[in-house]
């Protein structure tokens, strides 16, 4: 609980971009983390360790990602994502997830970030968690942009606002940083006026099991 609190405290260092101190206080959770064997905890006491030890690799990512450092900011989610994995745990899963594909996207691997926004999108599908999912749409709303396809992008970033507009903000953002927002603008000058409305109503009307399905069918 110490190491859990100390990365929190990390974290909350970081938002104020007082990067030296939160680098001291996770170096001071990841050493308490150290100290124990696996086999010193069992059942909650062993997930939780799991769940700290994802957090303190996720914490300096969203620094050294911050930072333009996207390669250290990779190293450090995919680290974060083993761990999780291990939990089987849905948080810290999409947040890794996610994390790690903002990373990769920055690395311009748009077919890898596509891959870890994929797998967290259907696990905050199954899950029911629609906040959850609207942030995996709205990097995968980004990546379509880039990839020269602004009706999908438009399509993908209206879905996610108006999930986001319906059921609120919900959990993963006070986690995670946040995708490139959407660019209506440069998105309209590329299609036009009457082509960006028909998109854009598409996906403010769709709902959110459509959305999700037009996502992972069209990757």
């Amino acid at each position: 609980m110490n190491a859990l609190v100390l990365a929190f405290l990390g974290y909350l260092a970081a938002l104020r971009r007082d990067y030296a101190a939160a680098s001291k206080l996770l170096d001071q959770g990841q050493a308490l983390l150290q100290e124990l064997r696996d086999d010193d905890l069992t059942g909650y006491d062993r997930l939780q360790q799991q769940h700290t030890l994802a957090w303190v690799d996720n914490v300096p990512g969203q620094i050294r990602l911050s930072q333009g450092e996207n390669d250290g900011a990779a190293r450090l989610f995919t680290d974060g994502l083993t761990v999780a994995r291990r939990t089987q745990d849905r948080i810290p899963l999409l947040i890794s997830l996610h994390n790690l594909a903002l990373a990769t996207q920055a690395q311009g691997d748009l077919a890898g970030a596509t891959g870890h926004l994929q797998e967290g999108l259907a696990l905050a599908a199954q899950a029911g968690d629609e906040t959850s999912a609207a942030y995996f749409l709205e990097v995968l709303a980004g990546i379509a942009g880039q990839r020269d396809n602004p009706q999908r992008a438009v399509r993908l970033f209206a879905a996610s606002r108006s999930i986001l507009d319906a059921s609120g903000s919900g959990w993963l953002h006070g986690f995670v940083p946040r995708g490139p927002h959407d660019n209506a603008a440069g998105l309209r000058s590329r299609m036009g006026d009457a082509e960006f409305q028909r998109a854009q109503t598409w996906g403010r009307s769709t709902g959110s099991t459509r959305a999700m399905e037009y996502a992972r069918e069209q990757a």
